[in-house]
This record gives structure tokens, C-alpha cells and sequence, in this order.
């Protein structure tokens, strides 16, 4: 191969590595810029949504918190009937302008579940109130009601624990001795659970004479 045609080949070869290299300068370039943008979406977000869920965490807390009295007596009928005193909380995501697709498919996925699961609890709700005959306690309807929201604001409080770890944002957790929501939502759901297990209790005893004659 003579001089000229070596010259040649080198000068092809660099003039191509050079596109490439280029080209690599060019899509990397892109690739950082559209991670900063992915990342600055994510935390706005986050932010964002984190509030929204926490209102909707705080709002579930109130009803299952709600046991059908006001100042302690039954909030309906002059004082006669237990009747709720809360509103169940909304929670519509796709009204909050969002680039959701920053999310992983998971986390995207129960957070826009939230809204199906207040219905399904909603829908439950009516069922038992349309066959209610327990006046005027309506012990089922309070229980379901309570419990369901309690399930559901513990849903939405781990929803924001999550969101805080995928953005890397510091969460403000209660210090010890402090009150918290959590525990407050944990606790309605045990105190239900005894009362039922202590209905079924009575439930029990009362039909062991009828078992035994």
C-alpha cells in the first residue's frame, strides 16, 4: 500500500471516529439533560402529590375516627339514631397536572388506584345501609365504614413514605412519645377487630342453650 492510500484510509477513519465520537458527545449530552429533567419532574411530583395524599390520609383518619355521635351522643334524630358527622375524603390524581411516567409502573399504579378503592369502600357502605335493620346503633355500617378508611389512609401515609424515598425528599416523622397518624389509623383498626371478636363471643354464648335442650 503506498503512502497516498495509507494517508487516505487514516484520514477516513478519523473523520469517522470523529462523527462518532460526536455523535456519542451529542446523545450523552442529551441523556444527562433528560436525566436533570426526569429528576426535577420526579421531586415536583412528588412534592406535589404528597400533599394531595396527605390531605387524603388526614381526611380517611377523620372518618375512621367518626362513630355516628356528636359530644357524645348519637349525632342523628334528636340525638336518637348514630348517624356520620365526616364526609369521606376525594382524591382524584389525574386532576393534578403531573408528568406521572416518571413513576415506576408500581408506584404509579396504587397511587392511581386510590380513587377505585374509596368506591369499592363507598358501594360496601351502601349495601350494608340498604339492608341495615340495626336501628339505631347500625353497628356493621360504623365498623366497615371506620376500618375500611382506617385501611385506606394507611394506604395513602404509605404511598407518601414512598414518594418521599423515590425523590430522596427527608419525610418529617413524628418524634417518640408523639402522636401519630398511623398509630391513630392502627389503632381504630384493632379496637374494631375486639369488638367484633367479642360480638361473635356473645353471639356464641348466647346459642349454646339452644344447642344443649
Amino acid at each position: 500500500m503506498d503512502t497516498a492510500s495509507s494517508s487516505a484510509i487514516i484520514s477516513a477513519t478519523a473523520g469517522i471516529s470523529g462523527v462518532l465520537l460526536g455523535n456519542s458527545f451529542v446523545a450523552i449530552k442529551e441523556w444527562l439533560v433528560g436525566r436533570s429533567k426526569r429528576g426535577k419532574d420526579a421531586a415536583y411530583l412528588s412534592i406535589i402529590v404528597v400533599s394531595h395524599l396527605e390531605r387524603f390520609a388526614n381526611g380517611c383518619l377523620h372518618v375512621a375516627f367518626d362513630d355516628g355521635t356528636s359530644e357524645g351522643r348519637p349525632a342523628g334524630r334528636n340525638g336518637e339514631e348514630y348517624q356520620s358527622t365526616t364526609r369521606p375524603p376525594e382524591f382524584q390524581p389525574l386532576d393534578i397536572q403531573v408528568e406521572w411516567k416518571v413513576l415506576p409502573n408500581e408506584l404509579m399504579y396504587e397511587i392511581l388506584r386510590l380513587p377505585d378503592q374509596r368506591e369499592q369502600i363507598q358501594s360496601r357502605l351502601g349495601g350494608i345501609a340498604e339492608y341495615d335493620d340495626d336501628y339505631p346503633d347500625h353497628t356493621e355500617y360504623f365498623w366497615v365504614r371506620r376500618r375500611d378508611y382506617a385501611e385506606l389512609g394507611l394506604r395513602a401515609s404509605d404511598l407518601v413514605k414512598r414518594l418521599h424515598t423515590y425523590a430522596g425528599i427527608t419525610a418529617e416523622n413524628p418524634k417518640p412519645g408523639e402522636w401519630s397518624r398511623d398509630e391513630g389509623l392502627r389503632d381504630v383498626i384493632e379496637r374494631i377487630d375486639g369488638e367484633r371478636a367479642a360480638a361473635k363471643r356473645r353471639a356464641a354464648e348466647r346459642q349454646v342453650p339452644d344447642t344443649l335442650s
